[in-house]
C-alpha cells in the first residue's frame, strides 16, 4: 500500500534536511512504523527525481546527500495543497455519513483524516501491533477456524482496552 505513496512520502523527507538513500530508507522506516521500502525502489526513484529538477544531490565525503530543489519544494506545496482539499472533502463526506453510524467509528476516522491534513500517519506507534493483529483475525477467520472463539477473545479485548480510559 505504502509503496504506490513513495514519490510523496520520500519528496515529504527530503524537504527539510539532506539525507543519503540508506539514512532516507530508514527515515522512511522510523517515520511508517512497519515499512521499509527497498533500495531498487529508491535508488531508481531519487534518479527520476534528480532528472526531474525536483531532487540535488550533494557529495560530501563518499556519501551522496539528496535534497529538494525549490522546485522539488513547489511541487510538494502543490500536492499538499490538493491533498487537504481533498482530505477536507473526506470529512465533510464522513461527518454527512456519521449522522447514521455508530459515535466511535465517527471519531475514530476524524481522527485519521485530522492526521493526514497535519502530514502525520494515522496511529503510528501501534502500526506494528495493528498490522499482525489484523492479519492474525484474518488469517485465522479465513481457515474457518473456531469463529466463536475468535469472537470470544475479541469481546474479551475490547473490555480489556474499555478499561484503559
Amino acid at each position: 500500500m505504502m509503496a504506490g505513496y513513495l514519490r510523496l512520502i520520500v519528496m515529504k523527507t527530503l524537504a527539510n534536511r539532506r539525507i543519503s538513500g540508506y539514512d532516507l530508507i530508514k527515515q522512511i522506516e522510523k517515520d511508517t512504523g512497519t515499512w521499509k521500502p527497498s533500495f531498487g525502489s529508491i535508488y531508481p526513484l531519487l534518479k527520476k527525481l534528480l532528472k526531474e529538477r525536483l531532487v540535488e544531490v550533494e557529495i560530501q565525503d563518499r556519501r551522496k546527500l539528496y535534497f529538494l530543489t525549490k522546485e522539488g519544494k513547489s511541487y510538494l506545496h502543490i500536492i499538499d495543497k490538493s491533498k487537504n482539499t481533498l482530505v477536507d472533502k473526506l470529512i465533510g463526506t464522513w461527518n454527512a455519513f456519521g449522522k447514521i453510524t455508530d459515535r466511535r467509528e465517527m471519531g475514530f476516522m476524524l481522527e485519521i483524516f485530522n492526521s493526514l491534513k497535519k502530514g502525520q500517519l494515522p496511529f503510528k506507534e501501534l502500526n506494528p501491533e495493528l498490522n499482525e493483529f489484523r492479519a492474525t483475525i484474518f488469517e485465522l477467520y479465513s481457515t474457518g477456524k473456531d469463529r466463536k472463539k475468535i469472537k470470544a477473545i475479541l469481546k474479551d479485548t475490547i473490555k480489556k482496552l474499555r478499561l484503559i480510559k
